[in-house]
């Protein structure tokens, strides 16, 4: 019987992962699973026979030049984890409700599937560019909390999405797996369980989904040819590492999370004497120690043997990425296989000999792991000998627009797309913690609009909201010549226009310092501006500013801010007014 390969295909690494988990705890036992993040898939090949699984058809129109003609292709359901929300059921009833997730889509998604299931509730969708509505309650997100708006509110994570019940019935029948119908509801229970409260832990790992994965060839698809290097920080890498490359020594590579540590391990092997080998490789972040033992030495149990990666990759090169996770309990193992050039099995005894090239790497330095004594010392010093540090994309954006024209070329085939320098600048300006690799994914969500040239509007919701709040993001709202005179003609019916405009800039400084303001503050504000208004006047004044959606009055702990439609206005005043 042929094998049953099931490929993911998303943006977001998350996604791969958790779907990935929760596929292999129902049909792992029947089922290849391949995960292939959009960044890769250009490196990847799908063959006719495979089931292809995708997060939404927004991503169809980017995939469909990769996909061969005729192959099965599943556009997923999401569906909520309720393991994971016996907070949110015990909250009471009738609350006010955020919802925050990473784009509209997603945002109206779970709003739906929580209105529809926990409808005790109200629930408000969060957009960066809106006002938040009153009087919420707090703020429930599907694993994203770093999209959360800053202030106090109090926020519960109900953890990632998974497949609803529906998909998995859909998945199983392309495959053509028959489970009875309880069979397939207690898997599915499973899964929820074994994906509670793991929202955060997930990692893409190559073991994911059966041995035979590791016995496909060589899989090693990068070279140092790929590798975008206009800055000096990055010549100054390939440099070292193309020296690294020729020895048979292990190779330490450590940066921050989605540099291309990766990406540089894999050129490193296809340039080095064991390029005719095997690469494999395993991430020990998040693995239990029984697990990693298995996976990397193998295991031997009443007169059957299953190798591990060192045997697998014999020949060849090993990747133990996030070799900082690694456990204490198998440092000393892991070094006393490198030194002696043999493992011994997992309930076995005698010595296997592995001829295998090592190349660790780590999102921290190691040295700091080895003061805290979370690192064995003679490890560390085996290891650091070939050390190679991989910038942040902030230390190297010089390569920031080669990086995006050659991604959207050779990896997305989206050669058309148009990306005006001013829309570059503002991106430039968001801070990237998740360097190339987030940069990678904003790009495949605008490669998904199917527009031909992006503007402002159509960056990513989680870069959308930080840049709101920086100083430095030029005001995409269009403002004619009437509609300012026409809210310059209604404050004035007030008789209030310049202490309406110094109440403006108050709230505009205050967006500088990411806070919201009572009246209390803003009062205490104006007078240092030698604005003078009592309680009750400024009550008024915030009253038709907010009128006017000038303002985003908020009573009680969420303050007020000032719209963008007042930050265009106070803008275009100041302007005129040959205020910079």
């Amino acid at each position: 019987m042929s094998e049953k390969i099931l490929t993911i295909i998303s943006i977001q690494d998350e996604f791969l992962s958790i779907i990935s988990k929760q596929l292999a705890e129902i049909a792992g036992d029947q089922v290849r699973i391949r995960p292939i993040s959009v960044k890769h898939l250009a490196k990847e090949t799908i063959a006719e026979g495979e089931t292809v699984l995708v997060p939404s058809s927004f991503l169809l129109p980017l995939i469909r030049p990769f996909l061969p003609q005729g192959v099965a292709c599943i556009v997923a359901k999401r569906g909520l984890n309720f393991v994971n929300m016996r907070e949110l059921l015990a909250s009471g009833k009738g609350k006010n409700i955020l919802v925050v997730n990473d784009t509209k889509l997603h945002t109206d998604e779970t709003v739906a599937a929580l209105r529809e299931i926990v409808f005790e509730h109200n629930y408000y969708a969060y957009d960066p560019g809106s006002p938040i509505p009153e009087q919420i309650d707090f703020v429930v997100t599907p694993g994203e909390r770093q999209l959360v708006p800053e202030g106090p509110m109090k926020v519960i994570d109900i953890g990632y999405r998974i497949l609803s019940f529906e998909t998995i019935c859909e998945i199983l029948e392309a495959l053509g797996l028959g489970y009875e119908l309880f069979v397939m509801v207690n898997r599915y229970m499973k899964s929820l369980v074994a994906l509670s409260n793991e929202s955060t832990t997930f990692k893409i790992d190559s073991t994911f989904g059966k041995r035979a994965e590791h016995t496909d060839g060589k899989t090693a698809k990068y070279y140092f040819e790929d590798v975008i290097a206009h800055s000096q920080a990055m010549k100054d890498v390939l440099r070292i590492a193309k020296k690294l490359a020729k020895t048979h020594k292990p190779v330490h590579i450590f940066g921050e999370t989605g540099t291309g540590k990766r990406m540089l391990a894999q050129a490193i092997h296809n340039d080095s004497p064991v390029k005719a080998g095997p690469y494999l490789n395993i991430n020990c972040a998040a693995r239990p120690v029984d697990v990693l033992e298995r996976e990397l030495f193998g295991i031997e149990q009443e007169g059957r043997i299953s190798p591990g990666l060192f045997e697998l990759a014999n020949g060849g090169t090993l990747c133990i990425e996030e070799i900082d996770e690694l456990p204490v309990s198998l440092q000393g193992r892991l070094l006393q296989a490198l030194v002696e050039g043999q493992i011994i099995r997992t309930g076995g005894h005698t010595p296997v000999p592995v001829h295998v090239r090592i190349i660790t790497t780590s999102n921290i330095d190691l040295s700091a792991q080895m003061d805290e004594s979370k690192f064995r010392k003679d490890l560390f010093y085996y290891l650091a000998a070939l050390t190679c540090e991989v910038p942040s994309l902030s230390k190297r954006m010089e390569d920031f627009e080669p990086l995006i024209n050659t991604y959207l070329q050779s990896s997305l085939q989206r050669a058309d797309l148009v990306i005006p320098s001013e829309v570059i600048q503002l991106l430039k300006r968001y801070p990237w913690p998740g360097n190339v690799r987030e940069l990678f994914n904003a790009v495949s969500y605008m490669a998904c609009l199917e527009e031909k040239v992006i503007n402002a509007d159509f960056l990513p919701f989680y870069i959308k909201g930080r840049l709101q709040n920086t100083t430095d993001l030029p005001l995409q709202q269009e403002m004619d010549e009437h509609e300012q005179n026409e809210l310059i003609k209604r404050i004035e019916e007030h008789g209030f226009l310049e202490e309406s405009l110094a109440i403006l800039e108050v709230f505009v400084q205050g967006k500088k310092q990411h806070e919201s303001y009572g009246r209390n503050m803003v009062r205490k504000l104006l007078k240092e501006k030698k604005v003078i208004l009592s309680e009750q006047q400024l009550r008024l004044r915030l009253e038709v500013l907010n009128e006017l959606a000038l303002l985003n009055v908020r009573q009680g702990r969420s303050g007020t801010t000032i719209s963008r439609k007042g930050e265009v206005f106070l803008q275009k005043l100041q302007l005129k007014n040959g205020v910079h």
